[in-house]
């Protein structure tokens, strides 16, 4: 469940989280077949890094170098994993934690840190 403790303070940041975190939740409640909304999660985790250097861009927030860097490891990170679960590698619930996992960190080490530039 997404926490307002993990507020950058940026509304239109902030709601692309919230939904990723909700879209989590979705899947872990889902029964049966689960590979198709996780492959989903993955596309809009990898998006929402796009979409938030831009809204970063247009609202004049400090993405630094490091948190750019941070960007292209996760967009790494997340390729590899959309092959364990294209493989059937992953558990659905080792996925989702680790998905989770991966949101939070970056929304606190990163996220939390932007700025007005």
């Amino acid at each position: 469940m997404y926490y307002s403790y993990f507020s950058t303070g940026n509304v239109r940041i902030d709601s692309e989280h919230a939904n990723i975190d909700c879209m989590v939740d979705l899947c872990r409640n889902k029964d049966g077949e689960w590979v198709s909304t996780a492959l989903i999660l993955i596309s809009a985790f990898a998006n929402h890094l796009d979409s938030e250097e831009k809204i970063c861009c247009e609202e004049g927030l400090n993405m630094t170098r490091e948190h750019l860097a941070e960007h292209l490891l996760l967009k790494s990170r997340l390729a590899y994993i959309e092959k364990q679960v294209g493989r059937a590698e992953l558990d659905k619930d080792v996925f989702l934690n680790t998905f989770r996992d991966m949101l939070f960190y970056h929304i606190s080490n990163f996220d939390k840190h932007l700025c007005n530039g």
